[in-house]
């Protein structure tokens, strides 16, 4: 009997997809593979006879990969396949095209996770995944993500007596999880994060003013940002031991490992919200691809090794 295959077209106009093109083919074949290779070998004539069909939320290209690298870039133009009457598991090839040329570099099955991480791309080396490595039992373990791409290191240097350069790492770490939370369209995501996820009072610190001692330790090693200079805002440190929270001349210094507690506790705060609201995981996977960290590199073989 017949069936009706798909040759999807996603039409990009710099770096966001508002449409997309389809041709509808009926054939019998003999399996899904043969299928896929019919569509794959009608892709330039398609292009040519497809229909327009306009989206009714756009995305860009790195939202399109997160969904692809979570298992589900098909819902971004479910629209079509319903106004098309296709059914809830369509058979068809989705092919990207840019200024009316198809773009192909790679292929790979709908729902592969490893799109990025191809032999092409990676040009005889070899890397590990994040998310593969990462995801059980349908999940990403977030915990174990960050612990080990965050607070590994902050926890050896902190262990060995670096304090500066521990709390370096864990400024930084506020840093990269409120840029996967808000991305940068906010002017202080570090701000925003902690305010809706921290409790920072046993300190006695405000987020603004850890966001002022983070510019000036992370860019200078010192406590002068700009603000902190004109007294617009309250100079702050940290200290390790002695008494919790204290005041000495015009700096107001709070417990270092108070601020590692209190961290811990938003971070699971932020891990349930995921829970809550499963449409971030997209938005998580999109932003963590961009982040790089010392678990995530690629090897060569023979493999080489540096030394200072």
């Amino acid at each position: 009997m017949p069936e009706d295959i798909y040759n999807i077209f996603l039409i990009f106009e710099g770096d966001s997809c508002k449409s997309v093109k389809y041709k509808v083919h009926s054939q019998t074949f003999a399996d899904d593979e043969a299928a896929v290779r019919f569509l794959q070998a009608q892709v330039n004539e398609d292009l040519k006879l497809a229909e327009d069909f306009p989206l009714s939320a756009s995305f860009t290209r790195p939202e399109y990969y997160s969904y692809i690298r979570a298992g589900h870039e098909m819902g971004l133009y479910d629209s079509l396949f319903v106004a098309l009457n296709a059914g809830p598991a369509p058979l068809c090839v989705t092919t990207l095209v840019e200024n009316s040329e198809i773009k192909i570099t790679d292929s790979s099955q709908h729902g592969d996770p490893n799109i990025y991480l191809t032999e092409k791309a990676l040009q005889g080396r070899k890397m590990e995944d994040w998310l593969l490595k990462y995801t059980a039992n349908g999940g990403i373990d977030l915990p174990r993500l960050v612990h080990d791409d965050y607070f590994l290191a902050i926890k050896m240097t902190f262990n060995a007596k670096h304090y500066v350069s521990s709390m370096k790492l864990l400024l930084s770490c506020i840093d990269s999880i409120s840029y996967i939370e808000y991305g940068d369209a906010r002017r202080t995501p570090f701000v925003d994060w902690l305010n809706a996820y921290a409790d920072l009072t046993p300190l006695g610190i405000t987020a603004e003013e850890l966001w002022e001692m983070r510019n000036g330790m992370l860019h200078m090693t010192n406590l002068h940002s700009r603000r902190v200079r004109t007294k617009q805002v309250r100079r702050i440190s940290f200290r390790i031991g002695g008494a919790e929270n204290s005041q000495v001349d015009d700096v107001y210094y709070f417990q270092f490992y108070g601020l590692i507690q209190i961290y811990g506790k938003a971070l699971g705060q932020w891990f349930a919200s995921y829970n809550k609201d499963h449409s971030k995981f997209a938005k998580f996977i999109e932003r963590y691809d961009e982040t790089i960290s010392d678990s995530r590199f690629a090897t060569s073989t023979p493999a080489s090794r540096a030394a200072l």
